[in-house]
This record gives C-alpha cells, structure tokens and sequence, in this order.
C-alpha cells in the first residue's frame, strides 16, 4: 500500500504505522515535505524498521546521535525504536519516501538461522541508530535500487507483489549487514536510560499537553528531577523541555485550524496556551504565518 503524507501519532509519542493487515506488515508512504508548515516530521519513534529514499530536494535525519544529510537519491536505514525526525534543509521543495516493515516480515520464524545471523546482531545493536547509503558504489546502488523497486512494486501491485517486495528489502538488508560489520563489533554498548526517559516524557506532554504544565511535570513522568530532565532533552533532542511542549502545542494547532471551524482563540485554548496573543506569537515564529493566515491557506488548498 503506497500512502501520502500521513504521519499520524496513536496516544503515545509513537508514530501510528497503518500497516494494511496484520499478516502483511509492510507500507510505504510518500511524504512532500512542504505540507508541513515547518516542513518537518515531528520527533517520533516506532516498532517497526524503516528505509528512506530522497525524491527531491535534501532532508535531514536526525536521531539524539546523529545528524545525517540525505540528498536526492540517498537511502537511509532507521532501526526500530529509535527516536528521529525529518527536516527539509534546502528550498528546493523535498519528498522522501518511507518504506516501513517488521524485521519478522523478512527474518520469518523467531530463532531461525535468518533472524539469528542475519536480523538481531542489528535489530539489537544501540550503537546502530540509523545509516545511511548514498548511491557511490556498486553495493551501495544495489542497496538503493531494491528499496526503490520495493516502492514501485508498491505503487503497481502487479500479482505476487508481496513475494517480490520481501525479496527487495531482503537485498537491502543484506548490503546493510555487510555495511554494518565494523560498527556492530567495535561499537561499544550504548546507554539507552536517556532514549527510554525521553520517550515516557514525550509520551507524557502528548498526552497532556493541552493542560497547565512545567517542567516539573514533565520530570515526573520519568521519575527524575527537573534539572535532570531539561540535560535529557538537550542531549537528546537538543531543546528544552518547554520549547518540546510548545513545539507540540503548535503542531496540535496547525491540524485544528486545518482540519476544524474553531476560531484562533478556541485553537489556543484547546492547545493548552495562556493567552492568544502568546499563542499567535510562537505559531508565526514555528510556522512563518500567523492562525489566521495559515487557517486560510490550509482550506484554500483543499478547495
């Protein structure tokens, strides 16, 4: 199933992958960056192993370790689990594509000589956030040119589709084992307490984000103090806490006023903002345009 823009998120921070059936747990969704108003994926993390390809224009990866620029033509492997997100860096408009699948849709049976050899020295390696492959040797363009016929197999459907689709993503995974051989036996073992406190705390602003919050609040969450917490989302995400949840907020209210008839000052209520006036403030600093502004341009462009 081949889908369009439709990050979405469940009740927790992870990203709500719409696999079409349980039984064939594969999607790939073609996201045009610039339907976002920041033109970013939000920070999120999920079950489920992903590969990107570039379209067009450049994008950065980001995990709480890396900063990976991905140009037109790149592929990058994201493991599961990891928290990420996407920026468009360049003004030429950007589209990725995000090939998302369980490691048991290719390992097949748990404990089998696949999933053992082949699937766990990755799927349990923390110092293997994500990879990138861009298209400057054989393997390499072996390794991108599965993903992509992965996406037009997707798109087409011809009979059988769903053998050759795992036959591609396979031939990635292969190239990425090999690729991945010195850092999966030299890399030390990552520390992952900051990866899980992080996420209790995004799950927690998710879920609370439209009430009166401080840091304190968020700390809680995870169970530690709020000077610790402010540190954990710098050295993760590199933003206070404060700047996550009003990030959030704004995210929140960019779906209310595209997809609502509220005003701005009901947007800014229902979002959990002091004041209009604040809200407004921080919504053109994010967004470049004003709820007014960007609740008009949102219906001119489904009309």
């Amino acid at each position: 199933m081949l889908l369009y823009n439709c990050f979405h998120s469940d009740d927790k921070s992870h990203d709500h992958v719409p696999f079409p059936s349980p039984g064939f747990p594969y999607v790939c969704i073609r996201t045009d960056m610039e339907k976002y108003a920041d033109r970013r994926v939000p920070w999120h993390w999920h079950s489920s192993c992903e590969i990107v390809t570039v379209e067009q224009g450049t994008i950065e990866l980001r995990t709480s370790d890396q900063n990976l620029i991905l140009q037109k033509g790149d592929a990058a492997f994201v493991n599961k689990g990891v928290l990420h997100t996407y920026q468009a860096v360049s003004e030429e408009a950007a589209v990725q594509y995000a090939n998302l699948f369980h490691a048991d849709f290719l390992s097949g049976a748990y404990n089998s000589i696949f999933d053992e050899k082949y699937f766990q020295p990755i799927l349990r390696c923390t110092a293997l956030q994500a990879w990138r492959v861009r298209p400057d040797s054989k393997m390499h363009l072996a390794m991108i040119s599965a993903v992509l016929e992965a996406q037009t197999l997707v798109s087409e459907e011809p009979d059988g589709y769903e053998f050759d689709i795992r036959t591609q993503l396979c031939e990635f995974w292969k190239g990425l084992y090999q690729e991945t051989d010195d850092l999966r036996t030299n890399a030390p073992v990552r520390n992952l307490a900051d990866s899980e406190r992080i996420k209790q705390m995004m799950d927690y602003v998710q879920e609370h984000y439209n009430e009166p919050l401080t840091v304190d609040d968020i700390a809680a969450a995870a169970g530690i103090s709020s000077r610790e917490c402010s540190r954990c989302f710098h050295r993760c995400i590199g933003v206070s806490p404060i700047e996550h949840l009003t990030y959030f907020r704004v995210r929140a209210a960019t779906a209310m006023l595209a997809e609502t008839s509220k005003s701005v000052l009901e947007i800014s209520e229902d979002c959990g903002f002091s004041s209009s006036s604040y809200f407004s403030k921080v919504f053109r600093e994010t967004t470049g345009l004003t709820p007014k502004a960007y609740q008009k341009k949102s219906k001119l462009s489904e009309s």
